[in-house]
Order: structure tokens, then sequence, then C-alpha cells
């Protein structure tokens, strides 16, 4: 069985936080940083809980739609959750753990696959578990 914490590690490494009085530019550097390679802004509030995410695409559109008013924006005032290349991680209080592709969980399925299939071979073959 997949459980996330065998996940967790890469998803961690690509996790941004910001909260939400971040500005657009906050946003922006911390989508254009290139060693973390983040997918998405995780937003969440005074408390640390997650409400919501920006993606490059919100950027975009709020500098297609404002213009340069669009400067004048907070991380509350442009997150957006739809349409996601990747989604976050919370733990159990809603708190950011990291960040999720589908080929994280698509590599995780076929390890698990790969790993149930020698077990049956090897219980066959009556080298037994090991």
């Amino acid at each position: 069985m997949i459980l996330v914490k065998h996940i967790l590690e890469p998803a961690r490494k690509r996790l941004a936080v910001l909260s939400l009085e971040a500005s657009i530019c906050d946003v922006a550097q911390s989508l254009a940083n290139q060693d973390t390679h983040t997918p998405l802004v995780v937003v969440c509030d005074s408390d640390g809980i997650a409400v919501g995410v920006i993606a490059p695409i919100h950027i975009v559109h709020i500098l297609a739609s404002a213009g340069v008013d669009a400067l004048s924006f907070n991380a509350g005032a442009i997150m957006n959750s739809r349409t996601l290349p990747c989604a976050p991680i919370l733990d159990d209080d809603g708190r950011p753990q990291g960040v999720l592709f589908a080929r994280d969980v698509a590599i995780a399925l076929i390890d698990e696959v790969n790993y149930d299939e020698k077990l049956l071979r090897d219980y066959v073959m009556g080298v037994g578990y090991q």
C-alpha cells in the first residue's frame, strides 16, 4: 500500500509557502527560484494553515487582466486552486508538507507493483519472503 510518507521527501523539496499578505513579486520570486523548482506556492493564514495555492499561470492571468495594477495585489487576492499541475500535501491540521506531482504517485505505484511481483515470484520459486 502506498503511503504519502514514501513520496513526501521529494515533495518537501519543492514546497514554497507564503502568507496571504505576500506581494505578487514575492510570489513570482518563489516560483522563479531555481533551487526549489517549485510548481506552485502554498498560501497560508497566520496560523500556518493552507488556504489556497498560486501557480505561474495565475500570475500570468493577473498581469494580463490587471496590468501594472497587479503589482499592488497580494497573495490572498490572486490565489486559485483550479487546474493545477500538482497539489499540496497537507497534514491533519491543514499545514503544508510538500508538493505532489501525479508522476510521484505513478512512480510509487509502479514500485509497489514491482515489489509485489518480486514477492510472488520468490514465493512461487520456493525462495520465500524476504
